[in-house]
């Protein structure tokens, strides 16, 4: 049950977003009569413009199909793809939902753009999903020249495999999606001396490290720093491949690099 439908003779009808053009509001589509040709941007399928009961707007196909990719969401899975694109939208950049890839490899949940930028797929995964399918679904988007971050509710083991955040579950079924877990590091040099007085002759005159910075940021703020590169992933070197620890700040990125960490 997707947020975007195909309007015959339009294009791209979003159900998040307030068209300046009249033919494609929300309010032409939905119960009207006679009904507007809406079909499915995944399969082709004709479709509906629906609201759910708890108000959220989505579009559904006329007659089940267990084939098309976009069919079978949940309200939760609506509801995180809106909150991703609305912080996106917020923070200056352009966000598409369900932006499939024109040789079908891959269908981001919402497709970033701004002038000059790397695209970012935004992934809203609530469902469970192997390490496997996560890290390969990643490279699809990096073939291809896209970056991908994912959000999750879930204590999952991928969320070390790529660039991901963690967020709150909201309390309630109409909640909203606003609180992250912590995320973030900061990294640290201090004088050896004012810590070890005396110095052992086998330290080094510095104490270099990393530490999380234990702030739940809103999720609104979060992808405001990934998009304007205030926050990157860091990453670290294993026999097993990339790990992924987080996020920080390019200076620091920069500055344990030049410890050698």
């Amino acid at each position: 049950m997707p947020l975007t439908a195909h309007l015959e003779g339009h294009g791209t009808l979003d159900a998040t977003l307030t068209s300046p053009d009249a033919s494609m509001r929300w309010e032409n589509v939905y119960r009207t009569r006679p009904r507007r040709a809406l079909t499915c941007v995944q399969c082709g399928v004709p479709m509906h413009a629906k609201v759910s009961g708890r108000g959220g707007r989505f579009f559904a196909h006329d007659r089940r199909t267990s084939s098309c990719a976009a069919s079978g969401e949940t309200h939760e899975h609506r509801s995180l793809k809106r909150a991703l694109a609305a912080a996106a939208r917020e923070a200056g950049h352009r966000a598409e939902l369900e932006v499939t890839a024109a040789h079908s490899g891959w269908r981001a949940d919402v497709l970033v753009t701004a002038p000059g930028r790397r695209p970012i797929a935004f992934e809203a995964q609530v469902s469970s999903a192997s390490v496997d399918d996560v890290v390969a679904r990643t490279l699809r988007y990096h073939d291809d020249g896209v970056a991908a971050v994912w959000f999750t509710h879930r204590a999952t083991r991928w969320l070390r495999h790529v660039p991901a955040a963690r967020l709150y579950r909201p309390a309630l079924p109409v909640g909203h999606w606003s609180r992250m877990h912590p995320h973030a590091s900061t990294f640290s040099v201090v004088d050896c001396e004012e810590i070890c007085n005396p110095r052992p002759f086998w330290h080094s005159r510095v104490h270099a490290s990393w530490s999380d910075d234990g702030e739940e940021r809103p999720l609104a703020r979060f992808v405001a720093d990934v998009l304007h590169r205030r926050l990157v992933p860091r990453t670290t070197t294993t026999a097993l491949g990339t790990r992924y620890d987080g996020w920080a700040s390019p200076d620091d990125i920069q500055a344990a690099a030049d410890h050698g960490m």
